[in-house]
This record gives structure tokens, sequence and C-alpha cells, in this order.
């Protein structure tokens, strides 16, 4: 295996165990699903969007999706309305309880990540603030880089283009 392969390995590796401790530390509250999570986000990033939109975002059928909304409309969490130019579509936003569980549950992440990373010597706390420092935006465009293959593999159209 040639040099660079062993590199993108261990890239590779590094995520994945980033992705593990974010599952394993920040996924699964309040019951609601990784999608739920996701259409949430989403909403509080990108405001009120179309359904249609919210499914090629998060990858499900307009089915799951009209299922998951009612879930999260009856927690309170999202309202609909009919789409003002087309009133055969639907917008979705999020509520004031959608905002404060967002609220809670980064201020949540904060204190659980906290006493993660207290685990740690204070120079690996060093460490990893430096290369968090390099590699937060990289992610950052990771993920965006993510929802143009998505598109490219899908037709779906992202929702935010970064560069």
């Amino acid at each position: 295996m040639a040099k660079s392969e062993d590199n993108m390995g261990g890239i590779a590796e590094a995520i994945r165990q980033a992705a593990l401790l974010a599952m394993r530390s920040l996924l699964n509250r309040e019951e609601l699903s990784v999608s739920a999570m996701e259409v949430l986000h989403t909403l509080s990033v990108e405001g009120p969007t179309r359904i249609t939109t919210l499914c090629e975002a998060i990858h499900v059928s307009q089915p799951a999706m009209t299922q998951l909304i009612q879930r999260l409309e009856r927690r309170t969490l999202v309202a609909r309305v009919a789409d003002p130019e087309d009133g055969r579509a639907t917008i979705v936003s999020l509520t004031e309880n959608a905002r404060d569980l967002l609220h809670r549950l980064r201020n949540d992440d904060n204190e659980k990540l906290a006493a993660l990373l207290a685990t740690l010597s204070a120079s690996d706390q060093e460490a990893l603030r430096l290369a968090m420092h390099v590699a937060g935006p990289i992610i950052q465009r990771l993920n965006a880089n993510a929802a143009l293959l998505a598109q490219a593999t899908t037709g779906a159209h992202p929702l935010k283009e970064t560069q």
C-alpha cells in the first residue's frame, strides 16, 4: 500500500472515531431519531423550508418525511403552513419549543464534552485544540462536499453550497 493510501486510511479511521464519539455522546436524546435531529438542525440553519427540500437534504422519501414532520408537529417542535408561492407545497418551520430544545441540547452537549475533555491531560487538550483549529474548517468543507456528492448521485439540490 502506498504512503498516501496509508495516510488516507488513517484520516478515514480518525473521522470514523470522531463520528463514533459523537454518536455515543451526543445522539439519541429526548427520544428523537437521528433523522428528527437532522430536520431540526436543518431548519435551525436554513429557516422555513419545503418538505420536498427537507426530503432531499435528509435523504428520506416524502411519505417518511411527512410522517416525521407529523411526529415533530405533535411534539410542538415544528409548524407547517401552505407555501404562499405554491399552495400544494408545505413549508415547515421551527417552533419556539424546538429552539429552546436545541439550545438546551447544545448546552448539554457542551457540558458532556467538557467533562470528557477534562479526562485528557493538559498537553492532550492543547494538542486537540490546535488540531481542531486546523481540522474544524476542513470538516465543515467535507460536510458541504458530502451534500454536493449526494446531490450529484440523487439529483437532489443542496440547501446551501459552501466553498
